[in-house]
């Protein structure tokens, strides 16, 4: 019978070369693939050898600490733009409250834990509660004092930014949010973002989240951003909308639901 401490010092060899998948380390250790999936997560349970969440392919990338960043650089490949962007955003941040990300964003973000983590601390400004993401590789003394201090090019930044939110939503004309959302059957609505509300719908007065977009073309990102609302708030998400042409919407099934109407 072949020794694990054997089979371990070959895999172990293989990793020294640098990041390695299922198939390779088979092929290093002459075990088909699931003896070896079986083998390699075995030695990962004890925290000897790591792995990524995300798949390369249909295999995880297994990598020692050392190598950490070299299995990263391998996993940006199979990110779309939308995730390189954000995963860019956060190394250059380091740390970013929530509240400050898109709904898309915090959507894409569960899809992306081996490069940013997360946690729940006080806002230094407002004193309350808060979850921010920061850099996977930072330790959290350091994310506590970026957390801390004062960063005035940050606010800066977050000002601009809200700035020209409002110099968007100022190019079509305001719709007349109650009567739009009365007329399709939601109740008590509550703003939670600009044109975005969280209304009572159907029988038994559900709480759904209604986005009314005054546009003239529904893209793929609205409905990623839709399905931000529907993680954040863990419920259906609505849009409202005039647009005349409208994205493929299959792949968010009953989550995200399109509702034409003239606004």
């Amino acid at each position: 019978m072949e020794d694990i401490n054997e089979i371990y010092d070959r895999v172990i060899e293989k990793l020294r070369g640098g990041p390695s998948l299922i198939l390779e380390i088979a092929e290093k250790i002459e075990k088909d693939t699931l003896q070896t999936q079986t083998i390699v997560d075995y030695f990962t349970g004890k925290g000897e050898i790591k792995k990524t969440s995300r798949k390369f392919g249909s295999s995880p990338v297994y990598f020692l600490e050392k190598d950490r960043a070299k299995a990263l650089d391998l996993l940006m490949q199979t990110l779309n733009n939308q995730e390189k962007a954000l995963v860019l955003k956060i190394r250059e941040k380091k740390v970013i409250n929530m509240d400050s990300l898109s709904s898309a964003e915090r959507y894409i973000s569960q899809n992306l834990k081996d490069f940013m983590k997360t946690v729940s601390a006080q806002d230094n400004q407002t004193g309350q509660k808060a979850d921010y993401i920061y850099e996977g590789n930072l330790d959290l003394d350091t994310v506590k004092s970026i957390i801390n201090s004062k960063d005035e090019k940050t606010k800066q930044i977050t000002h601009e930014t809200s700035v020209k939110k409002i110099k968007e939503n100022k190019e079509l004309p305001e719709p007349e949010h109650g009567n739009i959302l009365a007329k399709n059957g939601f109740n008590d609505p509550k703003e939670i973002e600009k044109g975005v509300f969280l209304c009572s719908y159907g029988q038994y007065n559900t709480k759904v989240v209604v986005q009314v977009l005054n546009k003239k073309s529904i893209s793929k990102k609205d409905f990623i951003n839709a399905m931000g609302y529907s993680t954040v708030y863990k419920t259906i998400t609505f849009i409202i909308t005039n647009a005349e042409k409208i994205a493929g919407n299959k792949s968010f099934g009953s989550m995200v639901n399109v509702i034409k109407t003239d606004i």
